[in-house]
């Protein structure tokens, strides 16, 4: 399964919720340390700019390695093809054996090798076989790919094994006519049936290590079904498959999607106070528009972004002002504003350790008193 230690990985999220409310100033510095002891946490993971640079690092030593044992290799196609596929399997031992003995995490040379291991086998696969049909080397990618996800809990991998399974129903539907006609509705409906997979999936707590690539893989299934309708993407697709553009038919119904489908993601992300839905439904306006002129032009492209400007400024500024007391779940005051975050609960498990004794020190259990007796012609006992 995952080739990390569950331990260190739920600990390492309850270090990352302690940091987020130690920002928010809901819990003291004193309490965020003791939570920082009680969890503790081997996993190397470095700021977003270190991360870059081992990721280019590992990348420059990698091909450097690749270099020197391609000059000790034959020219041949096969020679290369079986070099690069044993380079990929070297790249995912040496992956192993970081993550087991240094515990790198999402640290940028994880990322590298990881990378580096599944195009090099792709890369060889194509030497070997000269060839390939799309259709096999789509299915290739998607097993390297959600090997990766799984495996790894690597996002980049899960979006690329979702790309790869589209490529896959593409090519498959391309080799009939009728798959051909059927392909948009083919995949809104594989869409639907894997964004629902994936809302399901994510609200498991055994896979909770994979949410924010099944995240990833919502927003990813959202985007495939509103590609499958556009006009645009429905006409260069049709054009590709059948080597001639023109008019397509059912204009009237994609001209619809195109427009229907983000003030739909959006509403929807309203009702259910979902962010997936409300950015990507917000994203896709600018896709529809963008849609729009490409095939129509009312007015000069100066015009039309000077209009479209002045009324997402007029906009955003009504909403600003609306929304500064919250209203149906909704703010635009800042969220780290402790007088806005005051009264809320914390998370459970932070909560709990916060507030609990430190090891070692007995709780004050106040003034105890004994008992008394009396017997006989006199009192005794002790108190």
């Amino acid at each position: 399964m995952i080739a990390y230690n569950p331990i260190n990985l739920d600990n390492s999220d309850v270090r990352q919720q302690a940091a987020a409310a130690l920002s928010k100033n809901i819990i003291t510095q004193e309490e965020f340390d003791r939570i920082y002891a009680a969890y503790p946490c081997s996993l190397y993971t470095p700021n977003f700019f270190v991360r870059i640079g081992l990721f280019l690092l590992t990348i420059l030593a990698a091909l450097c390695c690749l270099g020197l044992f391609m000059l000790a290799s034959g020219g041949s196609d096969k020679s290369l093809g079986a070099l690069f596929i044993f380079f990929g399997v070297i790249a995912y031992g040496v992956l192993e054996l970081f993550i087991h003995v240094r515990g790198i995490f999402r640290a940028g040379i994880d990322d590298a090798l990881l990378l580096i291991a599944a195009l090099m086998i792709v890369i060889g696969c194509n030497f070997l076989s000269y060839h390939m049909r799309p259709l096999v080397e789509s299915g290739m990618i998607l097993v390297l790919a959600l090997f990766g996800f799984i495996r790894y809990a690597d996002r980049l991998m899960a979006v690329v094994s979702f790309a790869a399974f589209l490529c896959l129903i593409f090519y498959r539907s391309g080799e009939s006519p009728i798959g051909r006609t059927l392909l948009p509705f083919v995949v809104m409906a594989v869409s639907v049936v894997l964004y629902l997979l994936f809302t399901r999936l994510s609200a498991l707590s055994r896979l909770r290590f994979y949410r924010s690539g099944l995240v990833l893989l919502r927003v990813a299934a959202l985007l495939s079904f509103y590609a499958a309708g556009n006009y645009y993407v429905v006409r260069e697709v049709n054009a590709f498959i059948s080597h001639h553009s023109g008019a397509i038919a059912l204009g009237f119904l994609w001209w619809t999607l195109t427009g229907l489908v983000p003030i739909l993601y959006i509403i929807r992300g309203v009702q259910k106070k979902d962010l997936v839905f409300l950015w990507t439904g917000l994203g896709l306006v600018a896709a529809a528009v963008f849609t729009f002129r490409f095939y129509y032009h009312i007015l000069p492209a100066e015009l039309a972004m000077i209009i479209c400007g002045s009324i997402l400024i007029a906009g955003a500024w009504s909403l600003i002002r609306w929304l500064h007391e919250p209203k149906y779940g909704f703010t635009s005051a800042d969220i780290n504003d402790p007088a806005l975050l005051e009264g809320l609960p914390i998370e459970g498990l932070i909560l709990a350790e916060s507030f609990r004794p430190a090891a070692g020190q007995p709780m004050d259990k106040g003034v105890h008193f004994g008992g008394g007796t009396s017997g006989g012609g006199g009192a005794g006992g002790g108190y």
